[in-house]
């Protein structure tokens, strides 16, 4: 079934939350959620600049354990993170896993859209952030670009977050300077790469040479894979792994 299939309109309810985020200032706003008739809640929110984002929100039965915000890479979209949101899920995470501005259901704003899209999606995680905040500690996961803002956002917001998994990220992404942040984060950081990618090349070990962190972990794999493609059972319960012990 189609999880972005939602029932009748008495499904819909509005939220109109208004997002603080540091020094006071509003980051955005919810603007609905739709019970999904699968297994996620559909979320739009948003941000400072006047992006609009949606999302897919997977709640965990009983109290959840924490939140984690996932970001795809270029190209891709939130579905792309599925089946590891279904995994943090039936582990008791709260998993959103949004269209980062310009790509997939979030084409609202002042930007371009498509492969113009803008490369710098902090506001977005902003946002996302909040919006997870009710659920516990937070953690990002990120993909490729994805990857890159998560980290470059994390070194700016350390007490957002508890610890970050980036899949295939890149030293310098478009301008996404990744590894400078390395030198800056102190959180929790595990990297995901396969010897044979050649879009993030030898970022993922230059990021994990210049992390600051006391706790950070380059897994390499054979392979030629890229950002999400790096998803399997294995990889899947070792980020589980690692965000629950992260995120206590």
């Amino acid at each position: 079934m189609n999880r972005r299939k939602f029932g009748g309109l008495g499904a819909a309810f509005l939220l109109f939350l208004t997002l603080a985020g540091c020094g006071g200032k509003e980051t955005g706003t919810v603007v609905t959620t739709e019970q999904a008739t699968g297994d996620a809640t559909s979320v739009r929110y948003s941000t400072r600049d006047k992006w609009v984002i949606s999302g897919d929100m997977y709640k965990p039965t009983g109290v959840p354990r924490g939140g984690v915000l996932l970001l795809h890479q270029r190209g891709g979209s939130g579905d792309d993170w599925h089946a590891l949101c279904i995994a943090l899920q039936q582990a008791g995470f709260t998993a959103l896993a949004i269209d980062q501005r310009g790509t997939g259901r979030s084409t609202q704003g002042p930007g371009q859209s498509g492969e113009y899209a803008p490369w710098d999606t902090s506001p977005d995680i902003e946002g996302g952030l909040y919006v997870l905040k009710e659920f516990g500690p937070t953690a990002i996961v990120g993909a490729s670009y994805g990857a890159n803002n998560a980290l470059i956002y994390g070194t700016a917001n350390p007490s957002q977050m508890k610890s970050l998994v980036l899949f295939s990220p890149g030293k310098d992404y478009h301008g996404l300077d990744a590894v400078s942040a390395a030198r800056k984060y102190t959180g929790a950081l595990l990297i995901f790469h396969q010897k044979g990618d050649k879009i993030a090349g030898d970022g993922p070990a230059e990021i994990d040479k210049a992390s600051a962190s006391k706790e950070h972990l380059l897994q390499i794999s054979d392979g030629t894979g890229h950002g999400t493609a790096l998803l399997n059972t294995g990889v899947t319960q070792q980020t589980i792994d690692f965000l629950a012990k992260t995120m206590k």
